[in-house]
């Protein structure tokens, strides 16, 4: 796989389920349990050649007669109609049956070609001459199944949902390609033993993870219900997937309601397995911010600071693109603004293809400061009505604030809270304090070429984080900063790095009549592919002075 592929998925753990982790990690090295004893390194799971799956018989696709209406119908029915699992004699498949660990060996040896990896162990409890012996031992030599630590299988014990999956993910070797926030996908994450962390993210970044107690159209989506019974739907409910990943089987189609099942995928995540090892493009995972609030959070700059003629050392310092800068406004600024932007971006935001792509949207802000950064402290408030375009002016929006403090004429430190109050679908994934500080080098009154050059640096966490940190949901801190320039009175140069790219502007600063106001061009996105690609935004802003 590649680095952006291994970057993709994941978020940090909550607090709440690291402590049922530890326990879980605990309890199955005790009990070294289906899994717990994982899949020794290097091992390939040999899948059915294509060739080898075939179509049943009338008679087979017969034994099947009570899946009709069944959650897994889909699942279960090209399996039994390509003879990879079968039914009872008496025509029914039973797929509400739990499943004990001997019958879920035999659905292994018949689902896949079990190649030995180790050498056979003896379990006391299993007989020469009992029905599963000779399954049991190759689903163990193949590393698909352990058994206990006393030397036991447990063939007749059922099976638990996580124990059947970190089966299939160690049987198959498969690993997490990055990490993972289970509970940004699972309700119940919380309750999935330490020992089936891993697997069950492999699981659900290869579309192998599904639950009849899933949900796809729900954030998080459901539960996996990682300890209870694994039934016989289940379990081929898996073992379809794996086939699927593995390139043996096509996909359900699109139109398929047990697609809402399969956690975390959209369709087209699949890619055919090369060699026979089951590898797929793990899909992305749903981010906290939602492609609806990608408009509002990464894609539309701030207001840019406006100079006002009647305070002429306001237009010194030069403000970033789309990143705080520590000079704000004072008690009697006030200013209003629009923006627009060519794009938003779905590389980021897993839009599936065709749908909320390239999309032209816009803003409109409006804010005021109060107090005196010089004397004490200001304070800037800023109300924004993100997506105007599309939703309408005031139908989605946030407040948010900068406290800033001017220590001199040339130096600057603010923090602020983004997004602190929020409406509509904004929601609040891009809610987040930072902080920020500015430097004024070459200050010039008279505005001279190249003069006010400011610096500014800061750390946040929401529209600030790394590429990899919104693909995972992971709220860390990041580094963004900017240096601009003034060319002239009217114009200036403006380098942005918004923490996850490059972007460019140019200012232009017209005063008028007690006024002013400043147009921004940029192209943002320069650099890094994954953010979409080279976009063009442009801010429009009118300040006053009281």
């Amino acid at each position: 796989m590649n680095q952006n592929d291994r970057q993709s998925n994941l978020k940090i753990a909550q607090v709440g389920r690291i402590a049922s982790m530890v326990f879980g990690s605990i309890l199955a090295s005790a009990l070294v349990y289906t899994g717990s004893a994982f899949a020794e390194p290097g091992f390939v799971a040999a899948v059915p050649q294509p060739e080898t799956i075939k179509a049943a018989p009338v008679n087979q696709i017969a034994q099947a007669s009570d899946i009709s209406g069944n959650w897994a119908e889909p699942f279960i029915r090209v399996l039994v109609e390509k003879e990879i699992i079968k039914g009872y004699p008496d025509g029914t498949f039973k797929p509400n049956q739990p499943i004990n660990r001997a019958e879920f060996a035999a659905l292994l040896n018949r689902a896949f070609t079990l190649q030995p990896i180790g050498n056979p162990r003896k379990f006391k409890d299993i007989p020469k001459k009992f029905w599963a012996t000779e399954v049991i031992q190759k689903a163990n030599q193949a590393g698909f199944m352990a058994g206990y630590p006393n030397g036991t299988f447990a063939p007749k014990q059922n099976i638990t949902r996580i124990q059947s999956l970190v089966s299939l993910v160690n049987g198959s070797k498969l690993e997490p390609s990055g990490s993972l926030d289970l509970g940004g996908v699972f309700g119940d994450a919380a309750q999935v033993p330490g020992y089936g962390q891993n697997a069950l993210i492999a699981a659900t970044q290869r579309c192998i993870a599904v639950s009849q107690d899933y949900d796809s159209s729900r954030l998080p989506g459901g539960n996996f219900g990682a300890e209870m019974g694994a039934t016989r739907a289940d379990v081929a409910a898996y073992i379809h997937q794996v086939l699927v990943g593995a390139g043996r089987l096509p996909a359900l189609d699109k139109s398929s309601p047990a697609n809402k099942y399969i956690a975390s995928c959209p369709q087209g995540a699949y890619i055919t397995s090369i060699g026979g090892v089951v590898d797929v493009t793990p899909p992305p995972v749903t981010p906290k911010i939602t492609n609806e609030e990608a408009i509002a959070k990464l894609t539309i700059p701030p207001l840019p600071q406006i100079a006002t003629a009647s305070n002429p050392t306001t237009a010194f310092p030069i403000g970033g693109l789309g990143t705080p800068f520590a000079f704000g406004a004072n008690g009697g600024d006030v200013f209003a603004g629009v923006s627009y932007q060519a794009s938003t971006r779905p590389a980021i935001y897993n839009t599936p293809p065709g749908k909320d792509q390239n999309i032209q949207d816009g803003a409109a802000s409006i804010g005021f400061g109060l107090g005196d950064a010089r004397s004490f402290v200001g304070l800037e408030t800023i109300a924004t009505s993100y997506s105007t375009y599309r939703r309408g002016f005031g139908n989605e929006g946030a407040l948010s604030f900068k406290l800033h403090k001017a220590l001199s004429d040339t130096f600057a430190i603010a923090g602020g809270f983004e997004n602190a109050v929020t409406w509509g679908p904004a929601g609040d994934g891009g809610r987040t304090g930072y902080g920020v500080a500015s430097l004024v080098l070459n200050p010039d009154a008279n505005l001279g070429f190249f003069s006010n050059t400011t610096v500014s640096v800061g750390g946040g966490a929401g529209r600030f984080r790394s590429v990899g940190d919104i693909r995972t949901g992971k709220d860390n801190a990041n580094i963004f900063g900017s240096i601009g320039t003034r060319l002239s009175p009217n114009f200036g140069l403006i380098a942005d790095w918004n923490g996850q790219d490059l972007s460019v502007g140019l200012p232009i600063t017209i005063p008028f009549a007690g006024t002013s106001l400043q147009v921004v061009p940029s192209l943002v996105d320069l650099v890094n592919k994954e953010t979409g690609g080279t976009r063009f935004v442009v801010n429009a802003g009118l300040g006053f002075k009281f």
